[in-house]
C-alpha cells in the first residue's frame, strides 16, 4: 500500500471520529414528559400584584394516540413552560419563556374567582370532542391559594366567556410563537 493511501485512510478515520464526537457531544437531549418537573417544583408563587395566579393546561383526546398532546404551565410571574411535539418531529420539546405583558394582563383580568367558580362545577356530558378523536382541554388554575379544575369535557365551561377565550388563546400563542 502506498504511503499516500495510508495517509488518506488515516485522515478519513480522524474526520469521522472527530465529526462523530462533535455531533454527539454538541447535541442536547430532549426531555420526556416523565422527566419534566411539575409546576410546583419549578415555579414559586409571587404575591407582588395582590393576587397569585398559576395556570396549567393540557390537551387530550385524539392527540393521545400519537403521543402528541401539548401541555403548559404559567407561573405567577408570567414565565411559562410549554411541552409539545413540533411538526415533523418524533420527540417532545420543551420551550420556556415569558408571556407578553398584554397576554398576561388579559389573563389576570379575565380569570376571576367568580368565573372559575362557575366554570369548575362538574357535569356529565353527553358528547365531547375527545370522544371522536377531537381535542379537549383541561386546566388547573390556582388563584390566591384556591385551586380550580376546568375541563371542556367535564365541567360547566362557558365557551363565550372572557376567561375561556383567554385560556383558549394561550394555545394559539404557544403554537404560533415557535
Amino acid at each position: 500500500m502506498k504511503r499516500q493511501n495510508v495517509l488518506k485512510i488515516l485522515l478519513i478515520l480522524v474526520v469521522v471520529f472527530v465529526g462523530g464526537y462533535v455531533y454527539f457531544a454538541g447535541s442536547t437531549p430532549t426531555p420526556t414528559p416523565a422527566s419534566a418537573p411539575m409546576a410546583e417544583e419549578v415555579f414559586t408563587t409571587v404575591a407582588d400584584q395582590g393576587q397569585t395566579l398559576v395556570v396549567s393546561g393540557e390537551a387530550y383526546g385524539g392527540c393521545d394516540r400519537a403521543g402528541r398532546c401539548p401541555s403548559f404551565t404559567i407561573a405567577d410571574n408570567g414565565e411559562y413552560r410549554y411541552m409539545h411535539t413540533p411538526r415533523d418531529a418524533s420527540a417532545e420539546a420543551l420551550r420556556t419563556g415569558s408571556l407578553p405583558p398584554d397576554i398576561e394582563r388579559q389573563l389576570r383580568q379575565a380569570v376571576t374567582a367568580d368565573a372559575l367558580e362557575q366554570m369548575s362545577r362538574p357535569i356529565d356530558p353527553d358528547m365531547c370532542d375527545s370522544y371522536v378523536d377531537g381535542i379537549d382541554a383541561r386546566y388547573r388554575i390556582e388563584l390566591n391559594g384556591v385551586t380550580y379544575e376546568l375541563d371542556s369535557c367535564g365541567t360547566t365551561v362557558e365557551a363565550d366567556s372572557a376567561a375561556w377565550e383567554v385560556l383558549g388563546g394561550l394555545w394559539y400563542y404557544f403554537e404560533l410563537s415557535e
